[in-house]
């Protein structure tokens, strides 16, 4: 072997070893946990091995479920808003406009606001004593009473998908608008000299040729929405009744919350199981992307 080969890897070894403590580590340990009954209230009697009981327990966890039926919903309504909307974005930005530096500025500012920070914000808009949002329906009377964003499980649901949509189609915007700039406009003017309507130029050109870009951002959008956490913890906390609990919000509630860390470890290896299996539905286009 060369030297300038054994340098080569001996620039890899630090990143394998963060590789191996931050990721491969954590869920092997995590595995290995759903296996036992441990708890943090009954930790100094370490941990006792249970098989697969945490796992048929999920099974028969009716919060699991209802946390689950609340993630996918979640999920498909938050991503299909972005993409449509991120869509239009996407192509307004694309155009040679007045202020367009503006326009992209303009856009972009609600992804580079910390999820955090945006839930505080939508938490105080969402108030319904003192919400900017009820005071300007109220205002133009769009509605008789202030609206419980928050505390109705109908509503805390629209509410919570809004707050997403608004923070993170900027994100799928910019991935878009990337796919966009790819297309060489000598095949737009083709179209217009055909004859053929925006429709057809839509459906026929733009879709077709970014398709590898969208087919990658939706996949991003997706596991991320369905692996949510912050933005609903500082919204409502999985409230009320448990209307917008993620599964995630689940698994950590249990894990720390809750101190069972063996039925957590088990919640978040289901959760890993499922967010493979969404992945997979999306490898038919990540291929068409690679070939």
């Amino acid at each position: 072997m060369k030297a300038k080969d054994k340098m080569g890897y001996l620039f890899i070894i630090p990143s394998l070893i963060l590789i191996f403590a931050l990721i491969l580590y954590p869920v092997f340990n995590t595995l290995y946990l759903s296996f036992f009954n441990y708890r943090v209230q009954t930790m100094a009697l370490g941990k006792t091995f249970v098989g697969l009981r945490n796992f048929i327990k999920i099974f028969n966890d009716e919060t699991f479920f209802k946390s689950l039926k609340f993630t996918l919903l979640f999920t498909v309504v938050a991503v299909s808003m972005e993409t449509i909307i991120g869509m239009i974005f996407a192509n307004i930005m694309n155009r040679k406009l007045p202020g367009q530096g503006i326009i992209r500025t303009s856009v972009l500012i609600p992804w580079a606001i910390p999820t955090i920070i945006s839930g505080l914000m939508w938490k105080f808009m969402y108030s319904q004593q003192y919400g900017i949002i009820n005071h300007i329906f109220l205002k133009l009377q769009f509605i008789k009473e202030a609206i419980p964003w928050l505390s109705d499980s109908f509503v805390a649901v629209i509410a919570v998908i809004i707050a997403d949509v608004w923070k993170t189609t900027p994100y799928m915007s910019l991935l878009i608008l990337s796919g966009l700039q790819t297309i060489p406009i000598q095949l737009y003017e083709a179209a217009a000299i055909d004859g053929a309507n925006r429709k057809d130029i839509f459906l026929k050109i733009t879709l077709p040729l970014i398709k590898p870009v969208l087919s990658v951002a939706i996949l991003f959008r997706v596991l991320a929405t369905f692996r949510i956490y912050d933005l609903i913890a500082v919204l409502t906390s999985g409230g009320p009744a448990n209307a917008t609990q993620s599964l995630s919000l689940y698994t950590i509630k249990t894990y720390f919350d809750f101190g069972n860390i063996g039925y957590g470890a088990a919640l978040a290896t289901v959760t890993f199981i499922i967010s493979l299996l969404i992945s997979l539905l999306f490898l038919d286009s990540l291929k068409s992307k690679l070939e």
